[in-house]
């Protein structure tokens, strides 16, 4: 009615609802445990394309020094076991062994700031 000549509606009240916490990652960068993964797991990257390693968590205003590899798709990764929040994003510490030879170690994204999910088993 938009007389407004009847009863207003009311709400019902709301319940809080318990939630198992889970260990709530840094904002700040610095690594932590928890989340998705454990030391040890391996992952792969489930985009279609090249994801930059770099060696600290975090995009924004970083210097071009900090990209020290990139992961191919469908390649595998091996989560050491921090993670970290940083520029919004869920970090992974990883160590990656391309085709090509060698050992590189530093953090991948979980999933992109569009949502696009980079880390998957």
């Amino acid at each position: 009615d938009l007389q407004d000549t009847g009863a207003a509606w009311t709400p019902p009240p709301v319940t809080a609802t318990p939630v198992a916490a889970e260990q709530a990652p840094s904002t700040d960068g610095a690594p932590d445990s928890g989340g998705l993964y454990q030391a040890g797991d391996v992952v792969r990257n489930i985009t279609s394309s090249n994801v930059n390693i770099r060696a600290s968590a975090g995009y924004l205003s970083k210097p071009d020094g900090d990209i020290v590899g990139q992961v191919r798709p469908g390649e595998a990764l091996q989560i050491l076991g921090e993670r970290a929040v940083a520029d919004n994003l869920t970090w992974w510490r990883i160590r990656y062994q391309p085709a090509s030879g060698g050992v590189v170690e530093g953090w991948v994204a979980e999933a992109t700031a569009s949502g696009v999910q980079i880390l998957g088993r």
